[in-house]
Protein backbone atom coordinates (compact mmCIF):
# COMPACT_ATOMS: atom_id res chain seq x y z
CA UNK A 1 0.00 0.00 0.00
CA UNK A 2 2.91 2.09 0.91
CA UNK A 3 4.31 1.19 -1.99
CA UNK A 4 1.55 2.59 -4.92
CA UNK A 5 1.28 5.95 -2.68
CA UNK A 6 4.62 6.72 -3.22
CA UNK A 7 4.61 6.16 -6.74
CA UNK A 8 2.18 8.53 -7.24
CA UNK A 9 3.97 11.64 -8.68
CA UNK A 10 1.73 13.74 -6.24
CA UNK A 11 2.64 12.05 -3.18
CA UNK A 12 6.30 14.52 -2.72
CA UNK A 13 4.77 16.62 -0.33
CA UNK A 14 2.74 14.69 1.62
CA UNK A 15 4.02 14.12 4.99
CA UNK A 16 2.64 10.82 5.67
CA UNK A 17 2.26 12.06 9.27
CA UNK A 18 -0.16 8.69 10.27
CA UNK A 19 2.39 6.21 9.38
CA UNK A 20 4.73 5.08 12.22
CA UNK A 21 8.19 4.67 10.08
CA UNK A 22 11.33 6.37 9.72
CA UNK A 23 10.56 9.38 7.35
CA UNK A 24 13.52 11.95 6.47
CA UNK A 25 13.72 14.36 3.69
CA UNK A 26 16.64 16.33 2.51
CA UNK A 27 17.04 19.94 3.05
CA UNK A 28 17.62 20.71 -0.96
CA UNK A 29 14.59 19.00 -1.36
CA UNK A 30 15.95 16.05 -3.31
CA UNK A 31 14.84 13.12 -2.14
CA UNK A 32 12.73 11.47 1.02
CA UNK A 33 13.30 8.45 2.39
CA UNK A 34 11.19 5.79 4.65
CA UNK A 35 12.68 3.11 6.26
CA UNK A 36 10.88 0.09 8.57
CA UNK A 37 11.68 -3.05 10.62
CA UNK A 38 9.82 -6.21 11.10
CA UNK A 39 11.34 -8.47 13.81
CA UNK A 40 12.72 -12.03 12.55
CA UNK A 41 12.26 -15.28 14.74
CA UNK A 42 15.42 -15.70 16.91
CA UNK A 43 15.69 -11.66 17.84
CA UNK A 44 16.59 -11.23 14.43
CA UNK A 45 15.06 -8.20 12.22
CA UNK A 46 14.54 -7.50 8.67
CA UNK A 47 14.54 -4.02 7.15
CA UNK A 48 12.88 -2.01 4.52
CA UNK A 49 13.46 1.09 2.54
CA UNK A 50 11.67 3.18 -0.27
CA UNK A 51 13.47 6.52 -1.35
CA UNK A 52 11.57 8.97 -3.90
CA UNK A 53 14.24 10.77 -5.80
CA UNK A 54 13.48 14.17 -7.76
CA UNK A 55 14.60 14.05 -11.21
CA UNK A 56 15.62 16.93 -12.85
CA UNK A 57 12.69 17.30 -14.52
CA UNK A 58 10.45 17.19 -11.30
CA UNK A 59 9.13 13.82 -11.66
CA UNK A 60 9.66 11.64 -8.89
CA UNK A 61 11.43 7.99 -9.04
CA UNK A 62 10.88 5.37 -6.08
CA UNK A 63 14.01 2.97 -5.50
CA UNK A 64 13.60 0.29 -3.18
CA UNK A 65 16.61 -0.36 -0.93
CA UNK A 66 17.16 -3.85 -0.23
CA UNK A 67 18.36 -5.44 3.19
CA UNK A 68 21.85 -6.74 2.12
CA UNK A 69 23.81 -6.60 6.04
CA UNK A 70 24.56 -10.12 6.07
CA UNK A 71 26.27 -10.17 2.43
CA UNK A 72 28.48 -6.94 3.16
CA UNK A 73 32.12 -7.95 4.30
CA UNK A 74 33.85 -4.11 4.53
CA UNK A 75 31.00 -2.12 6.04
CA UNK A 76 33.83 0.81 7.32
CA UNK A 77 34.97 0.95 3.57
CA UNK A 78 32.48 -0.63 0.76
CA UNK A 79 30.40 1.91 -1.78
CA UNK A 80 27.02 0.65 -1.72
CA UNK A 81 23.94 0.27 -3.76
CA UNK A 82 19.72 0.37 -3.35
CA UNK A 83 20.32 -3.17 -4.16
CA UNK A 84 23.09 -3.94 -1.58
CA UNK A 85 22.26 -1.82 1.38
CA UNK A 86 23.43 -0.98 4.63
CA UNK A 87 20.06 -1.38 6.40
CA UNK A 88 18.88 0.70 9.02
CA UNK A 89 16.09 2.77 10.54
CA UNK A 90 17.16 6.04 9.40
CA UNK A 91 16.84 8.61 12.24
CA UNK A 92 18.57 12.27 11.15
CA UNK A 93 19.89 13.91 7.86
CA UNK A 94 22.67 16.36 7.29
CA UNK A 95 23.25 17.72 4.33
CA UNK A 96 26.88 18.70 3.60
CA UNK A 97 29.04 19.92 0.63
CA UNK A 98 31.52 17.55 -1.27
CA UNK A 99 33.75 18.51 -4.42
CA UNK A 100 30.76 16.70 -6.14
CA UNK A 101 28.33 18.65 -4.87
CA UNK A 102 26.00 17.99 -2.01
CA UNK A 103 25.94 14.42 0.09
CA UNK A 104 24.16 12.98 2.90
CA UNK A 105 24.67 12.32 6.40
CA UNK A 106 21.95 9.32 7.27
CA UNK A 107 21.88 8.25 11.24
CA UNK A 108 20.62 5.27 11.61
CA UNK A 109 19.77 2.30 14.60
CA UNK A 110 19.60 -1.78 13.60
CA UNK A 111 18.43 -3.92 16.42
CA UNK A 112 20.31 -6.52 15.24
CA UNK A 113 19.73 -9.52 17.63
CA UNK A 114 19.39 -10.32 20.98
CA UNK A 115 22.85 -9.63 21.90
CA UNK A 116 23.81 -6.39 20.52
CA UNK A 117 22.51 -3.47 18.78
CA UNK A 118 24.38 -0.63 16.32
CA UNK A 119 23.91 2.61 15.00
CA UNK A 120 25.50 3.64 11.77
CA UNK A 121 26.58 6.97 10.47
CA UNK A 122 26.49 6.59 6.33
CA UNK A 123 27.00 8.70 3.49
CA UNK A 124 24.38 8.73 0.91
CA UNK A 125 25.11 10.77 -2.45
CA UNK A 126 23.80 10.52 -6.23
CA UNK A 127 25.95 9.11 -8.95
CA UNK A 128 25.72 10.48 -12.69
CA UNK A 129 22.36 8.58 -13.49
CA UNK A 130 20.83 10.07 -10.40
CA UNK A 131 21.08 6.57 -8.77
CA UNK A 132 21.73 6.57 -4.79
CA UNK A 133 24.97 5.53 -3.42
CA UNK A 134 25.88 4.59 0.00
CA UNK A 135 29.18 4.93 1.58
CA UNK A 136 32.01 7.60 0.80
CA UNK A 137 35.64 8.47 2.40
CA UNK A 138 34.84 11.62 4.53
CA UNK A 139 35.94 10.45 7.89
CA UNK A 140 39.17 11.36 8.93
CA UNK A 141 40.08 9.30 11.96
CA UNK A 142 43.48 10.53 13.22
CA UNK A 143 44.91 11.22 9.38
CA UNK A 144 45.79 7.24 9.49
CA UNK A 145 42.25 6.25 8.12
CA UNK A 146 39.41 7.60 5.96
CA UNK A 147 36.75 5.98 6.47
CA UNK A 148 33.12 5.33 4.14
CA UNK A 149 30.99 4.84 6.68
CA UNK A 150 31.10 4.17 11.01
CA UNK A 151 29.33 1.59 12.33
CA UNK A 152 28.72 1.13 16.17
CA UNK A 153 27.69 -2.28 18.14
CA UNK A 154 27.07 -2.84 21.57
CA UNK A 155 25.37 -4.78 24.13
CA UNK A 156 21.53 -4.62 23.19
CA UNK A 157 20.37 -3.70 26.71
CA UNK A 158 22.31 0.03 26.82
CA UNK A 159 21.55 2.97 24.66
CA UNK A 160 23.76 4.88 23.03
CA UNK A 161 23.65 8.69 22.19
CA UNK A 162 24.34 9.52 17.94
CA UNK A 163 23.25 12.62 17.16
CA UNK A 164 24.54 15.93 15.13
CA UNK A 165 24.63 18.88 16.89
CA UNK A 166 24.29 22.04 14.66
CA UNK A 167 25.65 24.51 17.19
CA UNK A 168 29.13 22.18 17.01
CA UNK A 169 28.43 21.19 13.08
CA UNK A 170 29.86 17.48 14.89
CA UNK A 171 27.99 14.39 15.17
CA UNK A 172 28.48 13.68 18.76
CA UNK A 173 28.12 9.89 19.80
CA UNK A 174 28.95 8.02 23.37
CA UNK A 175 32.70 6.66 23.75
CA UNK A 176 32.07 2.46 23.44
CA UNK A 177 34.57 0.36 25.80
CA UNK A 178 34.27 -3.09 27.46
CA UNK A 179 33.23 -4.01 30.55
CA UNK A 180 36.25 -5.43 31.26
CA UNK A 181 40.01 -5.28 29.40
CA UNK A 182 39.33 -9.26 28.21
CA UNK A 183 36.14 -8.56 26.15
CA UNK A 184 37.98 -6.27 23.76
CA UNK A 185 36.13 -6.88 20.79
CA UNK A 186 33.55 -8.80 21.84
CA UNK A 187 30.83 -6.00 21.17
CA UNK A 188 27.93 -7.53 23.83
CA UNK A 189 30.28 -6.42 26.55
CA UNK A 190 30.41 -2.78 25.25
CA UNK A 191 28.39 -0.19 26.22
CA UNK A 192 29.24 3.85 27.18
CA UNK A 193 31.90 4.54 29.21
CA UNK A 194 30.76 8.11 30.41
CA UNK A 195 32.72 10.11 27.67
CA UNK A 196 31.71 11.64 24.36
CA UNK A 197 34.06 11.58 21.19
CA UNK A 198 32.49 13.04 17.69
CA UNK A 199 33.24 13.77 14.13
CA UNK A 200 33.23 17.60 13.10
CA UNK A 201 32.64 18.75 9.63
CA UNK A 202 35.60 20.50 8.03
CA UNK A 203 35.19 21.67 4.90
CA UNK A 204 34.16 18.51 3.17
CA UNK A 205 35.66 15.88 5.28
CA UNK A 206 34.67 14.69 8.79
CA UNK A 207 37.59 14.84 11.40
CA UNK A 208 37.18 12.54 14.23
CA UNK A 209 37.73 14.06 17.52
CA UNK A 210 38.13 12.90 21.32
CA UNK A 211 36.63 13.91 24.56
CA UNK A 212 33.91 16.41 23.54
CA UNK A 213 33.21 18.04 26.41
CA UNK A 214 29.44 18.48 26.41
CA UNK A 215 28.81 20.39 29.65
CA UNK A 216 25.33 19.38 30.22
CA UNK A 217 23.75 18.78 33.76
CA UNK A 218 20.55 17.43 32.68
CA UNK A 219 22.23 13.93 31.59
CA UNK A 220 23.26 11.93 33.98
CA UNK A 221 26.91 10.76 33.67
CA UNK A 222 26.96 6.98 33.46
CA UNK A 223 29.44 4.78 35.41
CA UNK A 224 32.77 4.65 33.91
CA UNK A 225 34.07 1.03 32.95
CA UNK A 226 37.23 0.02 32.14
CA UNK A 227 38.72 0.26 29.03
CA UNK A 228 41.62 -1.54 27.62
CA UNK A 229 44.10 0.85 27.90
CA UNK A 230 46.52 -0.43 25.51
CA UNK A 231 44.58 -0.20 22.91
CA UNK A 232 44.91 2.96 20.71
CA UNK A 233 41.87 2.61 17.84
CA UNK A 234 38.72 3.92 18.54
CA UNK A 235 35.99 1.43 19.25
CA UNK A 236 34.44 1.79 15.81
CA UNK A 237 37.42 0.71 13.98
CA UNK A 238 37.78 -2.67 15.81
CA UNK A 239 37.07 -6.21 14.59
CA UNK A 240 35.11 -8.33 16.44
CA UNK A 241 37.52 -10.48 18.87
CA UNK A 242 40.45 -9.50 17.49
CA UNK A 243 41.44 -7.80 20.28
CA UNK A 244 40.14 -10.73 22.86
CA UNK A 245 42.29 -11.92 25.25
CA UNK A 246 39.79 -14.43 26.31
CA UNK A 247 41.09 -18.08 26.02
Amino acid sequence: MLRGTLESQTSFTHPFDSIRIGKLKSPDGKFRVFTWNIPQPGGYQKYFGLMQVKNPDGTIRLIELIDSRKRITDAKNEKLTANRWMAALYYQLVQFPTANGNAYILLGYDFNNLFTSKKIIDVLTFDSQGNPTFGYPVFNVDGKYRLSRILFEFNARVSMVLRYNEDRKTIVFDHLSPSSPEFAGDFQYYGPDGSFDGFKLEGTEWVYVRDLDLRNPRRSKPKPVNAPVDIKEPGFLYQPNKYSTKK
